[in-house]
């Protein structure tokens, strides 16, 4: 028995040393992975080259420079947008509120100071010993295991992500109201050139009309051409819809009444420059939803380690200082009319038929998933731009071949002008000159639109703020309220 009692206090010291080892082993990682080590985890070795596939220049990217000479009402209506678009006012609303959920992240890393009191005059059993009083007490939950520490990184993770999707938020607006813009001026290009044509088509048919008249032509020749300048109506009534929509989205990216009364300019923006546009590497460092996506990974991996560190045992301190009275009874020894009660308290998680453990296992299995998420977004902000410079490098063959056609047609239309005045051509081969001049400058006009509208695509991949400066947190908070 004395031999019992002399080795107790060995395996007591060996046991709690082995609980210690095994705690100190489950502490949090407070350090996430760096960017290089969170972008290899992610790609998972996929090659990429050192400069973009498609030809383009390889040199700085400017942030501010869609492409295109810069226009003064554009430049106004993105900040008309920026300042009044509801869904982006929405947006600055949801940052704020992921800002203030990452301040009730890291509340448990600080003591909770909690003042109470009690009186009561009944002699009712449940009230016990009617001790009456009132006083101040502390509790302090002891962060031994970086349980909270680790919460609050993950707060704070979680933050930077919706701070950054709200950038990338402000540059696709930006991006929105550019092209709406770039479509409004199409629209309205096309709608006068298409209500060009159908005139031109109600002269043609007054023209067969009359020559109907005198026997040079037949009824059948009469009713196509009435045919075809019922045709050019109805293309000039849609084209004046499509003007209308394309005014009223511009408006409403704006924030204002849906009028489709706002002035856009008559004609879009001259030639377009080659794009500098870096090299990929640096898109990952750029793009605000490529930060956003690398740092819900760190939310995931902090995440991770609140809940491995949630398996260790929980200690908690607790000071107080008050006064007790009581109307009915003697106070024993000790509970003097003034008292500072101090405490402490143990909790530790032994057997939860391994709730703690699969917490720990999903919380993997998130982290995996937001590593492919990461993954994804990247691949598909390289597709973007590769895209968008295929594209231009097409639309820019396709806008040269059309203009050299429009040219040819105008030049065919000068010689039928000459030819008429010298009774070589009459009234009639005239306007099919024009009809056919006004139809490729309406093909000419939509690809020149898609070209300019590839560029603010192409901007917005490549990362660019159309000339928007980022707010800051706070400033992007007070947008939302």
């Amino acid at each position: 028995m004395a031999v019992i009692t002399h080795r107790h206090p060995r395996r007591a010291r060996a046991t709690w040393l082995a609980a210690l080892v095994v705690a100190a082993s489950g502490c949090a990682n407070l350090t996430a992975p760096g960017p290089d080590e969170i972008y290899d985890q992610a790609m998972g070795g996929v090659v990429v080259p050192a400069a973009w596939s498609t030809t383009a220049q390889a040199s700085a990217f400017r942030p501010g420079w869609i492409g295109f000479a810069e226009d003064g009402q554009l430049k106004q209506l993105i900040d008309e947008a920026l300042a009044h678009n509801p869904d982006l006012r929405a947006a600055g609303s949801r940052l704020e509120q992921v800002r203030l959920q990452m301040r009730l992240a890291g509340a448990d890393l600080q003591p909770t100071v909690t003042l109470g009191g009690k009186y009561s005059n009944s002699l009712q059993p449940a009230n016990g010993l009617d001790i009456n009083g009132y006083g101040v007490v502390l509790n302090w939950e002891l962060d031994l295991w970086g349980r909270a520490r680790a919460e609050k990184k993950a707060g704070e993770a979680a933050y930077r992500s919706a701070e950054a999707d709200y950038a990338y938020a402000r540059q696709s607006l930006a991006a929105m109201t550019a092209r709406a813009w770039l479509l409004a001026i199409e629209a309205t290009r096309q709608t006068e050139l298409s209500m060009r044509i159908r005139d031109a088509a109600r002269a043609q048919t007054a023209l067969m009309e009359r020559r109907e008249q005198v026997g040079k032509i037949s009824a059948q020749d009469v009713a196509v051409a009435r045919a075809q300048a019922q045709t050019s109506e109805d293309a000039a009534l849609q084209a004046e819809q499509g003007r209308q929509q394309a005014l009223r989205t511009l408006e409403l990216l704006v924030g204002r009444y849906p009028t489709a009364s706002i002035a856009v300019p008559s004609a879009l923006p001259g030639d377009l420059e080659p794009v500098p546009v870096g090299v990929p590497s640096d898109l990952v460092e750029r793009r605000p939803d490529l930060i956003a996506a690398r740092k819900r990974y760190e939310h995931a991996f902090f995440d991770r380690e609140e809940a491995r560190a949630a398996r260790l045992p929980r200690v908690a301190l607790n000071l107080g200082a008050g006064r007790l009275t009581s109307e009915f009874l003697q106070l024993k020894d000790g509970l003097g009319s003034t008292v500072f009660p101090a405490g402490g308290k143990l909790l530790w998680p032994l057997f939860d038929a391994g709730r703690l453990k699969t917490e720990v296992e999903i919380r993997d299995e998130q982290q995996r998933e937001a590593a492919a998420e990461y993954a994804r977004t990247i691949l598909t902000a390289f597709t973007e731009v590769e895209s968008a410079l295929a594209a231009d490098t097409l639309l820019q063959q396709r806008e040269r071949s059309l203009s050299r056609q429009t040219e040819a047609l105008q030049q065919a239309l000068d010689a039928t002008r000459a030819q008429l005045r010298v009774g070589k051509a009459d009234r009639h081969d005239l306007l099919d000159r024009e009809l056919a001049l006004d139809a490729s400058r309406i093909t000419l006009m939509r690809v020149a639109t898609e070209r300019r509208t590839q560029r603010a695509n192409l901007h917005l991949a490549l990362g660019g703020d159309f000339g928007v400066p980022l707010q800051s947190a706070g400033s992007a908070g007070a947008s939302g309220r």
